[in-house]
């Protein structure tokens, strides 16, 4: 398995950085399988909170779901959802929703990205 999934989007950070995941991890390779799968359930909760968020115009809401994902997804390597829950993040932090349905729509590919990446 190689080390670092990258794609030819937008940016050159990798997908998912396996390698740096495991060294957070220390080697644990039982450890990194389970909390990546419980990463991509909390990625596709978030998601649909971002969604319900984003129609009701809950701009705290879409801030708070967002930096939880930011944070979980930083941790396990994925760069590339990071960015974009990041971008969200900061919508909501503005209360700005204006371009929030179109990063959502980013998020959901850059995770669709990282369930590829994770499970090739």
């Amino acid at each position: 398995m190689a080390q670092n999934h990258t794609d030819t989007g937008d940016t050159t950070a990798p997908i998912w950085d396996r390698a740096t995941a495991l060294k957070r991890l220390d080697g644990d390779e039982t450890l990194l399988a389970e909390l990546m799968d419980m990463l991509l359930d909390q990625i596709e909760t978030g998601i649909t909170h971002l969604a319900e968020a984003i129609e009701r115009g809950d701009a705290r809401g879409v801030e708070q779901t967002a930096h939880t994902l930011k944070g979980a997804s930083a941790s396990l390597g994925a760069e590339r959802f990071r960015q974009c829950a990041f971008q969200l993040e900061q919508l909501g932090r503005r209360g700005d929703l204006s371009d929030a349905a179109d990063v959502l729509t980013r998020l959901r590919e850059e995770a669709q990205l990282l369930r590829q990446a994770y499970r090739p």
